[in-house]
């Protein structure tokens, strides 16, 4: 059976968006308000996003810090959402590369890695974020 290893990249607009929508859904919903900031980084090699939103009732700018477990479920959601085809069975992963996020899917791959991934890895030089609870 063929491999596949697909590398999808989102914008840090994008990637607010997809963790606005999916915490909405499980009901834990991040305040109404302007996106400020968004800051993509590695904490122990595990891919973290800050938010800075600021309310829309006037209270000051809050962070919300997101872990990679939770990155991950939001971007396959977003994909769902917006119609971007991923394979279902397919080992998913994230990746910082620059001011974005991959989310590499990989289906049927064995072997020691996958050499875009490394490369890609290897660079550009990741932010350290605090940790964030998954």
């Amino acid at each position: 059976m063929p491999s596949e290893i697909r590398h999808i990249v989102f914008s840090g607009a994008e990637i607010a968006s997809a963790v606005r929508e999916y915490r909405r859904q499980a009901g834990r919903p991040l305040p109404t308000g302007s996106l400020r900031r968004v800051e993509i980084g590695t904490n122990s090699g595990s891919v973290r996003v800050s938010l800075d939103i600021a309310p829309d009732n006037g209270i000051a700018t809050s962070t919300w810090d997101v872990g990679s477990a939770e990155i991950t479920e939001a971007l396959v959601a977003y994909c769902s959402a917006h119609n971007v085809p991923l394979p279902a069975a397919g080992a998913k992963s994230l990746q910082r590369f620059g001011e974005s996020v991959l989310l590499i899917v990989a289906l049927n791959v064995t072997g020691a890695g996958w050499p875009l991934s490394a490369g890609l890895a290897r660079a550009i030089q990741p932010k350290q974020l605090p940790a964030a609870a998954d």
